[in-house]
């Protein structure tokens, strides 16, 4: 497979775990037909869609196409929205995964659309995939379409949100495995260091994100918790933003006209609290509104050491999604060394991120590591 040490280094991940897989030396097929949304001079000053793609990443390693395993497997991922950067994010980790496993991997954009989501999920179910992920837009919407999906015996890998609204009635569903962040954890994590920086009093606007997510809904209760320690902290907004920046954007405006003394702003994920930022810092009140989100990825990790964000916390995208990527692979190669096999849930960890720790996190990202 040639001079791999000569080429560059695996970049943390165990060369003798896939060494076997690298030495077949076929050509791989490029098959990535996931869309990245591209939402204009927004999108440009949130940072949204910047970071490592997956050609890249595996160029990194110093491997050639023939160094690359031959594709075996085929799986398909069903997201949110590609225009997110924690999706696009997970995309380029399950194709950079995928390529080191002999998996090919095609990514569904649901473009923020539950009806378009179940779509896709519905064309997947036809579509003989060897295994299937999906970041659920909405808990519930998807039952049937992916009750067609375990029924045909393909493996289902459920991502960062409970399908099923009901935690007790999605233990019973025949997934695979689940692979959850702490969302209530993320949530209080957060809402401390923003409470904290504004001195424990003062107006905060809330910024969900969609209200059917469990992510969302784990994240607000994270807010709840920690704001009943904080009894002069008042909370003046809690509108949803769904995830998407250019909504955001409006609302903020709207938001900085009807509250002039307001202090900090929680998010629910940081492509929305990098859209405010903008909109804060054209109205000329960076210096005195605090803001903290979820996800903490590479574009909140510079905006954090730039001063735009104050804090963020891990949501791991490139955990779970490469996450997913291995559990479907070893199930379906049957290589799995683990005593019975992939657990029904994974807990995907994560920690704060502030202007101290920020340049580790922006390596780690760039080096598919979370």
């Amino acid at each position: 497979m040639g001079d791999i040490a000569q080429r560059g280094p695996l970049a943390g991940l165990e060369l003798e775990l896939i060494g076997d897989r690298l030495k077949k030396g076929i050509k791989r097929r490029d098959a990535f037909k996931g869309s990245f949304a591209m939402l204009g001079a927004l999108a440009v000053a949130t940072g949204v869609g910047k970071g490592t793609s997956a050609a890249s990443a595996v160029a990194s390693l110093g491997l050639l196409p023939e160094d690359l395993p031959a594709k075996q497997f085929t799986a398909a991922t069903s997201e949110v929205g590609a225009g997110s950067t924690w999706v696009a994010h997970g995309m380029d980790v399950a194709k950079f995964f995928g390529d080191l496993l002999g998996v090919e991997v095609t990514s569904f954009d649901g473009e923020f659309s539950t009806e378009k989501q179940l779509q896709d999920l519905q064309t997947i179910s036809s579509q003989g995939f060897d295994f299937v992920a999906v970041h659920p837009s909405a808990s519930d919407a998807l039952v049937d379409a992916a009750t067609q999906i375990v029924s045909a015996g393909t493996p289902l890998i459920v991502m960062d949100t409970r399908l099923i609204q009901d935690p007790e009635e999605f233990a019973t569903f025949d997934y695979l495995t689940y692979l959850e962040p702490d969302n209530i954890y993320m949530g209080e994590t957060v809402a401390k260091q923003l409470f904290d920086a504004i001195g424990g009093e003062g107006q905060v606007i809330h910024t969900q994100g969609a209200l059917a997510h469990t992510g969302a809904q784990g994240r607000a209760q994270g807010f709840a918790n920690m704001l009943e320690q904080y009894p002069n902290i008042e909370v003046v907004d809690e509108t949803p933003g769904d995830w998407e920046i250019d909504q955001v954007a409006s609302l903020w405006q709207d938001l900085l006209q009807r509250y002039p003394d307001v202090k900090g702003g929680f998010f629910h994920s940081d492509d929305m609290a990098l859209a405010a930022a903008s909109v804060i810092e054209a109205a000329g009140k960076q210096d005195a509104i605090q803001l903290v989100g979820v996800d903490g990825l590479k574009n909140a990790s510079e905006a954090i050491m730039e001063g735009r964000l104050l804090a963020s916390v891990i949501n791991p995208s490139g955990r779970i999604h490469g996450g997913a990527i291995w559990a479907g692979y070893l199930t379906v190669s049957e290589t799995d060394m683990a005593p019975g096999g992939v657990p029904k849930f994974i807990r995907t960890d994560g920690g704060p991120i502030t202007a101290d720790n920020a340049a580790g996190y922006i390596w780690l990202h760039d080096n598919m590591q979370y």
